[in-house]
């Protein structure tokens, strides 16, 4: 009888605290200039709490299991976390982020989409707001010329949105911060001009952010670098996109306004566009004809220097209603710099000789640019 009875309850006990528990399935962090992000794949009904301290940030899960494979994943640290631990306080799963400088937490959750099949709970460690505002604002360099151009450059996605996959793998966020850096690094050495990034490295950049980021910098000049991607493993060569606030009729623009200006997925944060009237004036401020005619010619420019380097998807520019052109009263482009879906170009997206190829053909259009305006 002893035996039937601690077999029922061993029985009892494995369905209770075992089927029961939540899982955790994976652990992921970026590093920005100012916040570090940690992700975290878990059920869509899983219990958190958030809680935090002067020195580190506690992330509670009630009933909450690690999979083996991804346990390694949890620990990081970068300039802002020094340590992450795990513990175990009777039913409840506990991750201690140990920080080493101000900051302050945001915390928000994410839906399933077609990249990421779980639920997600986005923790973002951000800086207080004198290091923000001393890391965001303040150019790499000083301005040595008062009629000095200031071009931003923007690498499209990044961190959690990878963009495009190629076929053997290459992913758009990688291809476009080298491209953009290596434009930048071209475009530094005049010294009529001075150009900065809105990412330097693999995180994301909310799209209205990359926006204010231009204001703030007093950009003169707004280019987004982005490879474009379709299910044909054939389409191959370059566009350039200004804004139009209708869209486009055709079918690539429309599935390109879908997949760049996807902010849910990724963000979190875009929601604050409702309630900052300084946003709000930004992304109404872009009808003016005369940038629109700038934005055209520059694109016209480069679409000339990318045709002598190779294949030209669209001869002429092409018009999308993305977020991040709606920079206002300055020319903006995005430029589509190859098919990362085509095998060929994307081996040519991913070389780095082609990539600096890619990058001299923009600069000679941006200077071609601003010749033909003098």
């Amino acid at each position: 009888m002893r035996y039937w009875i601690s077999l029922f309850i061993t029985i009892f006990a494995s369905f209770t605290y075992g089927d029961d528990k939540t899982s955790l399935y994976d652990f992921r962090y970026w590093s920005a200039p100012d916040h570090t992000r940690i992700v975290i794949d878990k059920e869509e009904d899983t219990l958190f709490n958030i809680k935090n301290t002067d020195d580190y940030v506690i992330i509670s899960f009630d009933d909450a299991e690690v999979l083996s494979e991804t346990f390694s994943n949890i620990f990081f640290k970068d300039n802002r976390i020094q340590k992450v631990r795990i513990k175990r306080d009777k039913n409840t799963i506990k991750l201690i982020v140990h920080i080493s400088r101000k900051f302050k937490v945001k915390h928000f959750t994410l839906e399933p989409n077609a990249k990421y099949r779980y639920h997600r709970l986005v923790v973002d460690i951000i800086d207080s707001e004198s290091q923000v505002t001393r890391k965001i604002t303040k150019p790499d360099t000083p301005h040595s010329s008062r009629n000095q151009k200031i071009i931003l450059v923007d690498a499209g996605h990044g961190g959690e949105d990878s963009g495009a996959v190629g076929k053997n793998k290459s992913l758009e966020k990688d291809v476009n911060l080298a491209i953009s850096k290596k434009l930048v690094s071209i475009i530094n050495q005049n010294k009529d001009l001075k150009a900065f990034l809105t990412r330097s490295g693999d995180y994301y950049v909310p799209l209205t952010k990359r926006i204010t980021i231009a204001q703030k910098q007093k950009a003169t000049m707004f280019i987004s670098i982005h490879a474009d991607s379709v299910e044909s493993v054939s389409a191959k060569g370059a566009s350039v996109y200004t804004l139009s606030e209708k869209g486009n009729n055709s079918k690539l623009a429309k599935q390109l306004e879908e997949s760049q200006n996807v902010v849910d997925q990724f963000g979190g944060v875009e929601t604050v566009i409702d309630n900052d009237q300084f946003l709000k004036s930004i992304l109404t401020d872009y009808s003016r004809k005369d940038r629109e005619m700038q934005s055209f010619q520059l694109a016209q420019a480069i679409i000339l220097q990318l045709d002598k380097i190779g294949p030209i998807h669209k001869k002429i520019p092409q018009k999308a209603n993305f977020v991040v052109l709606k920079s206002p009263s300055i020319p903006s482009v995005l430029v589509e710099t190859a098919f990362i879906s085509n095998p060929t170009q994307e081996k040519r997206l991913t070389n780095k000789r082609q990539q600096q190829k890619i990058a001299e053909s923009i600069y000679q259009g941006i200077m071609n640019y601003y010749r033909n305006l003098d």
